[in-house]
Formats: C-alpha cells, sequence, structure tokens
C-alpha cells in the first residue's frame, strides 16, 4: 500500500478536497439568498459552516492523531461533510431555517478534516528529506483553493444556479475520498502529531 500510494495523489487530493471546502462557503451563501430570499439567512448559513469548524478542529485533530487508520477517518469526514452540504441545499426553502443551520453548523465540524487533516497524514506518505518540499508544496494548495473555491462558486452560480454551486462542492469534497481513505498507516505516531500541531499553530 505505501508504495502505490504516492505524494502526487495525496496532493491532489487535498488540493481537490480544500477547493470544495472553499466553496462551500460562499455556494451555500448563494443558495441561501436564491431559495429563502433573505440576505440575512443566507449569511447566517455561511456563519455556521465556518465558525462552527473552528470548534471541530481540535477535536478532529486529535481523533487523528490517535486513529490506528487516520485516513479512513479522514475519508469517512469527507463523505460525511459532502452529504451535509446535500442535506442543508435540500432543506433551503423546505425545512425551518433552524433546522437547515443546524445541519451546516453539524457540517461545518468536519471542515477542517478538508485542511490541515491532510497535512497532519504527510509524514505517512513523505519520508527524510523529501518532506519539507512536501509540506511546502501542501501549503501553496491552501492558497490555490482560497482563491480557486470563492471563484468557482460565483462562476457556478452565474452559468449553472446557485443551488449548482453547493452540488458542485459536494463532489469536489466527494472526489477526494479515495486519495483519503488509501492514505497509509505511518509506523511513527509522533511525527504524525507535530505534524498537526505545526499545521494548527
Amino acid at each position: 500500500m505505501k508504495r502505490r500510494y504516492s505524494f502526487p495523489v495525496h496532493l491532489t487530493g487535498a488540493a481537490v478536497a480544500r477547493t470544495g471546502d472553499e466553496m462551500s462557503g460562499p455556494a451555500l451563501m448563494l443558495a441561501g439568498f436564491a431559495l429563502t430570499g433573505s440576505a440575512a439567512d443566507a449569511s447566517l448559513l455561511l456563519a455556521g459552516v465556518t465558525v462552527s469548524s473552528v470548534l471541530g478542529g481540535p477535536v478532529l485533530g486529535t481523533l487523528l492523531d490517535r486513529a490506528e487508520r487516520p485516513g479512513r477517518l479522514l475519508a469517512a469526514a469527507l463523505a460525511l461533510y459532502a452529504a451535509g452540504l446535500t442535506a442543508v441545499l435540500v432543506g433551503l426553502g423546505r425545512l425551518p431555517l433552524v433546522l437547515t443551520l443546524a445541519l451546516a453548523v453539524l457540517a461545518g465540524l468536519l471542515g477542517p478534516a478538508l485542511s490541515g487533516g491532510w497535512t497532519a497524514q504527510l509524514p505517512a506518505v513523505v519520508r527524510g528529506d523529501r518532506l519539507a518540499r512536501a509540506n511546502a508544496l501542501d501549503a501553496m494548495t491552501f492558497g490555490a483553493a482560497g482563491l480557486a473555491g470563492p471563484a468557482l462558486a460565483g462562476g457556478t452560480a452565474e452559468v449553472l444556479g446557485a443551488p449548482a454551486a453547493v452540488v458542485v462542492s459536494a463532489v469536489l469534497v466527494a472526489l477526494a475520498l479515495p486519495a483519503a481513505w488509501a492514505v497509509p498507516v505511518t509506523d511513527n505516531p509522533s511525527a504524525v502529531t507535530a505534524g498537526a500541531a505545526n499545521r494548527s499553530a
């Protein structure tokens, strides 16, 4: 497994997941406004999915550090995040706002898996003196996703409609599932913990 799983696969998965993450907030806000007609409600959705990620980060990081197969946990978090986005979209205009907002908050708790969760697994993917370069490339995907995500949300909403932007965001997150699932098990758990701590700092 370790030989078949390459750093480019990991980096691509991280970039795709992070782009979906950065896209999700603006996409939810646009969809919220389009389906409810309320700018206030749309803003609440954006706040719910972003603020809750701050709370979920430390808990999810601890679980990833202690997991025997962190890739499986990372993949589960990605799947639940994508499902949460879809549930919010389905609920908009159909469920009371408080329930839809609760779904957005629950999804947001898993948001850190789309960002730091990938970085924390780098020591299991890249070894030795290649780790510093891998960390640098990994960090670059944060900036790229931060630019591409909102732009993609706006472009998709303009061409296909605001609800489609949420769908595309969920699809991007889901596309990263195979790369997350296949993350190899590290034989140096302390290195993974250190990587997570460095990213959190």
